[in-house]
C-alpha cells in the first residue's frame, strides 16, 4: 500500500547496479500528494536472511523499509523511516571494474594473511568462492597460495583472467554452465559443467524453479509420511498383539488333556489344592503329571475351566488367524505407500498418492472433507530394453493397479519377491532375451523399497497368472507360476 501510494503512475527512469554488488536502484519519476513532481528511489538489497526493499525520497531519506531495523537488531546499518539511507557497506572490498591492471590489483590484495582463494572473495566485489576457484584453475595458480608469493607473470595472468570477465560483464556476452551442484553465468573450467544453452536468466529461473519445486515436494510427502509412519507402529503393534494372542490360544489347545485327566484322576484330587499328580492314561507307560488347580474349585469345575479354555482357543484361533492375515495385508499396503511416497519426485504424484490414501481410509477422517482430485492420471515411466522391447514401470499403487490391468495376458509381469514396489511389464508375447529380462528386473529392484540393496530377488511370470484379490487394496496382487532372479538395483533413464 505504500508503494502503491508513492509510486502508482509514476515511470521507472532508470535501473542501477551497485557496481557488482547484488543491489538494484530503481529511479521513479512520480508525483507527491500536491501533484508535483518528484523522483523515488527504491533498493533492492539481495543478501540472503538480511534481503530488504526500501523506498528513499529525493533527500536520501528513508520513507520505509519492507523489514524496519531498528538500533536493538543492528548497531552498524540502521533502517528506518526519516533515517538518511547509506547504501550496504562495502569500503573494505575494491570494486573489481575499476581494476585496470595488474598494478591495481596487486594493491587491491596486498598484505593480505590470508590464502589467494580468500583473499580474492574477501578483497573483491562481485567474486564468490565458486568464482575465485574458477580464476585460479584459469591461471594455474594453488588456493593456498599467499599473495605475496605470486610472481610478476602470475599476478599479470590473474589480471588477465579477471579483464576476460569484465568484458564478459560490459558485453553481456555470458557463457552460462550447470553441474549437478552449482551454476553459474561463465564456463566452469574447473568442474565437469555443461553449457547452457540458453540465457543466464533461462539458468537461474531453471535451477530457481527445481529449488521451489523440491521445497513443495518436501511439504506435500510431510505431512502424508508422517501419518503413514503412525499408521504402521499402530498396525505393527496390533500384529505383535494379535501374534501373542495366537500363541496363547495354540498353547491353550494342550488344555483339554488337563481337563480330560482330571474327570479320569477324580479319586486321586484333594479339594482346595493347588496342584496335582495324575496318571495319564493315554501314554503306554501311565506316566503321572503334575496338573495345575484352583483351589476355590472343585475337580469338575477346575475340569470344565480347562474344556472352555480350550474350546475358547479352538473357535478362537482360526479368527485370529484371520486378522493376522488382515492386519499383515495393511502393512504391506502401507509400506507400498510409503515406498512409493519416498520415490515420488513430482508434487502431481505425491497428490495422487494422497487421493489414494483419502479412497482407500488411511487419512484420517478430518482430512478427508478436502478431497483432492487428479485431473489427469500420471502415466508409468516408459523405458527401452537394448534389443528394442518397451518395459513399463509404475509409481504409486494406483499407477501399478492400472498398468497391470491395462497389460495383454500374454505380456511378461515383474516385481520384487516380498518387497514393496512398482509393476514392471515387458510388452509382447515372446519370450524376454536375456539383457530385456535383466533389465526389467534391475528396474523392478530399483523402483522397490530395495533399491539400495544387492541382490535383490525379482519374480517374473506370465501378466494372465497375475490375479487381484476381491476387496483387496490398490496395487495388491497374488500371481502363480512365476519365476525368479537375482539382481542389483540399477537406475535407467527413461524414454
Amino acid at each position: 500500500m505504500l508503494l502503491r501510494k508513492h509510486l502508482e503512475g509514476a515511470k521507472l527512469l532508470l535501473v542501477e547496479q551497485l557496481g557488482l554488488e547484488r543491489v538494484l536502484t530503481l529511479h521513479f519519476s512520480g508525483k507527491d500528494e500536491l501533484g508535483n513532481q518528484i523522483n523515488y528511489r527504491m533498493i533492492a538489497e539481495i543478501m540472503g536472511r538480511h534481503s530488504n526493499i526500501v523506498l528513499v525520497d529525493p533527500n536520501n531519506k528513508i520513507i520505509d523499509a519492507i523489514k524496519r531495523v531498528p538500533p536493538a537488531m543492528s548497531s552498524v546499518r540502521i533502517l528506518l523511516p526519516g533515517i538518511t539511507y547509506e547504501y550496504p557497506g562495502h569500503q573494505e572490498r575494491t570494486d573489481t571494474l575499476n581494476i585496470n591492471d595488474n598494478q591495481d590489483l596487486q594493491t587491491a590484495l596486498e598484505d593480505s594473511k590470508q590464502n589467494l582463494g580468500k583473499t580474492l572473495v574477501r578483497r573483491l566485489t562481485g567474486l564468490s568462492p565458486l568464482l575465485a576457484r574458477e580464476l585460479l584453475a584459469r591461471t594455474h595458480l594453488a588456493e593456498d597460495i599467499c599473495p605475496e608469493q605470486l610472481t610478476g607473470a602470475e599476478w599479470e595472468r590473474l589480471w588477465q583472467a579477471i579483464e576476460a570477465i569484465k568484458q564478459m560483464v560490459y558485453t553481456a556476452q555470458f557463457e552460462p554452465s550447470l553441474t549437478d551442484n552449482d551454476y553459474a553465468g561463465l564456463s566452469l573450467t574447473h568442474l565437469a559443467a555443461e553449457r547452457w544453452p540458453g540465457s543466464t536468466n533461462g539458468l537461474v529461473d531453471k535451477v530457481t524453479q527445481q529449488a521451489i519445486d523440491a521445497t513443495d515436494l518436501l511439504q506435500a510427502k510431510q505431512g502424508l509420511m508422517s501419518t503413514i509412519r503412525q499408521l504402521l507402529h499402530k498396525e505393527e503393534r496390533k500384529l505383535q498383539k494379535q501374534q501373542g494372542d495366537l500363541s496363547g490360544m495354540q498353547q491353550d489347545l494342550e488344555l483339554r488333556l488337563a481337563g480330560e485327566l482330571i474327570l479320569a484322576n477324580l479319586q486321586l484330587i484333594q479339594p482346595k489344592t493347588r496342584s496335582a499328580l495324575l496318571i495319564n492314561y493315554y501314554e503306554p507307560n501311565l506316566p503321572s503329571v503334575e496338573v495345575e488347580l484352583d483351589p476355590s474349585l472343585n475337580a469338575v469345575q477346575n475340569a470344565q475351566h480347562y474344556f472352555k479354555r480350550y474350546e475358547r482357543a479352538r473357535k478362537g484361533i482360526p479368527i485370529v488367524e484371520q486378522h493376522i492375515a488382515t492386519t499383515t495385508q495393511t502393512l504391506s499396503y502401507l509400506q507400498s505407500l510409503q515406498d512409493s511416497l519416498e520415490r515420488a519426485e513430482t508434487v502431481s504424484l505425491v497428490r495422487e498418492i494422497e487421493v489414494e490414501m483419502q479412497q482407500n481410509g488411511v487419512l484420517p477422517p478430518e482430512k478427508r472433507g478436502s478431497k483432492r482430485t487428479v485431473s489427469q492420471p500420471s502415466a508409468p515411466l516408459h523405458f527401452l530394453s537394448p534389443s528394442g522391447r518397451e518395459i513399463l514401470v509404475g509409481r504409486s499403487n494406483l499407477q501399478n493397479e492400472r498398468l497391470t490391468r491395462s497389460a495383454d495376458s500374454e505380456d511378461w509381469w515383474l516385481h520384487t519377491k516380498d518387497i514393496p514396489g512398482s509393476h514392471v511389464i515387458i510388452k509382447g508375447s515372446d519370450v524376454p532375451d536375456e539383457t530385456t529380462l535383466e533389465m526389467a528386473a534391475q528396474l523392478a529392484a530399483y523402483y522397490s523399497k530395495a533399491r539400495q540393496s544387492s541382490k535383490v530377488p525379482v519374480d517374473y511370470t506370465r501378466r494372465k497368472y497375475v490375479k487381484k484379490p476381491s476387496g483387496s487394496p490398490p496395487g495388491y496382487v497374488i500371481y502363480t507360476e512365476q519365476k525368479t532372479v537375482l539382481v542389483d538395483p540399477v537406475k535407467y533413464e527413461p524414454e
